[in-house]
């Protein structure tokens, strides 16, 4: 063979394997990838960040520690994120992109309801799973859907709680107004149904329009109703105008109680005074009695290691999304390996205990078995008021 021939059959070979490495590069095969997009930019872009943090939070605890063990084999994680900008038909596109190039077989939920429902058809067509940190709403599990899987407690979980301590503290006016857009008119409904079921009248009832600036008419019809409770519903910015806008127009109800907000980066630092004694009911406290199966956390011992990370106290959101790659986390093992439907059928038969709870999925996919905590701002710190096995301290009423 000549020296010209043996230099083109070297090149050949080295244009083959560069072709190879291009396509199946080595890392490749030692990593698991997942993919989603988030809020990132747009009104929902405060709890989207708050999501990207927990996800981000398990990579590094995974990764720190050599990676998932897969039949006997330790695999690095990675995220492929996307922003949508809160926005649902830019999430749908987002989705699809992930699925169809990125070629990602395993799915995190967006943030909000109405997003994970539009991306959970696009999910269930492909037979991909989807395991959702954020998409409350029980309109999402109740489709017949069998790839899609919750780690919390669907929306009419939500206000049971508050309403009950209502009822106990012989409170008997309630007030309730909810964003027209879907988390927030199922709570708010929800709220209603079971006011009925606890002695309770609803005394006021309205929504109002995504974007509205000014919610003082509504409050100043509101407070014609005298209630001795508000419930409202809506994301993090509306419900900062909420609170000050109670507190300009004088309604000075006994409990005031929101859907999410309180427990929010930002809400006690925006609103001083006007957050005090404010509730919302939690998914998950550094007060609930669970010991993580994977990592050795306590609640508090999450809440400390994120802290040490991320500079602030979580609330539930980063550990909503740090227990959705823990159900894959599991299934993985379970399996043996990554292929999408073994994967799916392993994460319906998941019963495991994480420093957020237990999870166990019904047909629908919902969490059935953990419950909720209500949190209260006393003293400008949010601590666990309800149910009493849990609670750090008693219930206060604005006087």
């Amino acid at each position: 063979m000549s020296s010209s021939s043996r230099r083109r059959l070297v090149a050949g070979g080295l244009s083959i394997l560069l072709a190879l490495s291009t396509v199946m590069p080595a890392a490749a095969q030692d990593m698991i990838r997942f993919g989603t997009a988030l809020s990132l930019t747009g009104n929902l872009a405060t709890e989207g960040k708050l999501v990207r943090e927990g996800y981000d939070f398990f990579v590094k605890t995974v990764n720190e520690r050599g990676g998932i063990d897969v039949a006997g084999k330790k695999y690095k994680v990675e995220i492929v994120y996307y922003d949508d900008e809160s926005n649902v038909n830019t999430s749908v596109k987002l989705y699809e992109k992930l699925i169809s190039q990125d070629k990602v077989k395993f799915l995190l939920g967006p943030y909000g309801s109405g997003i994970t429902i539009a991306v959970s058809n696009l999910t269930e067509q492909h037979k991909l799973p989807l395991v959702i940190a954020h998409g409350a709403a029980s309109t999402i599990y109740n489709r017949g859907y069998k790839y899609i899987f919750g780690v919390l407690n669907s929306i009419d979980h939500y206000t049971y709680n508050m309403v009950k301590m209502a009822s106990e503290q012989k409170l008997t006016r309630l007030a309730l107004l909810n964003e027209n857009q879907l988390f927030a008119q199922l709570g708010i409904d929800g709220a209603a149904r079971q006011a009925k079921e606890l002695g309770v009248e609803v005394v006021y009832k309205e929504k109002y329009s995504s974007g509205t600036k000014d919610l003082s008419p509504e409050l100043e019809k509101m407070k014609a109703a005298k209630p001795d409770m508000i419930i409202a519903g809506g994301y993090t910015n509306d419900m900062i105008l909420l609170a000050r806008q109670i507190s300009q127009v004088g309604l000075k109800p006994k409990l005031l109680g929101y859907l999410l907000g309180p427990t929010l980066p930002g809400f006690v630092k925006s609103l001083g005074a006007d957050a005090e004694l404010t509730l919302e009911p939690v998914q998950w406290s550094i007060n609930v009695p669970y010991k993580d199966q994977f990592f050795d956390w306590t609640a508090r011992g999450y809440a400390d290691a994120f802290q040490k990370v991320y500079g602030h106290v979580p609330d539930y959101h980063p550990i909503q999304s740090t227990a959705a790659l823990q159900v894959y986390y599991n299934a993985f093992q379970k399996v043996g390996g990554f292929d999408p439907q073994k994967v799916r059928d392993a994460i319906a038969e998941t019963d495991i205990v994480t420093a957020y709870g237990p999870i166990r999925f019904n047909e629908k996919g919902q969490n059935i078995a953990k419950s909720m905590s209500v949190v209260q701002i006393q003293d400008g710190k949010p601590v666990v008021v309800y149910p009493a096995d849990v609670a750090e301290t008693k219930l206060k009423l604005n006087p």
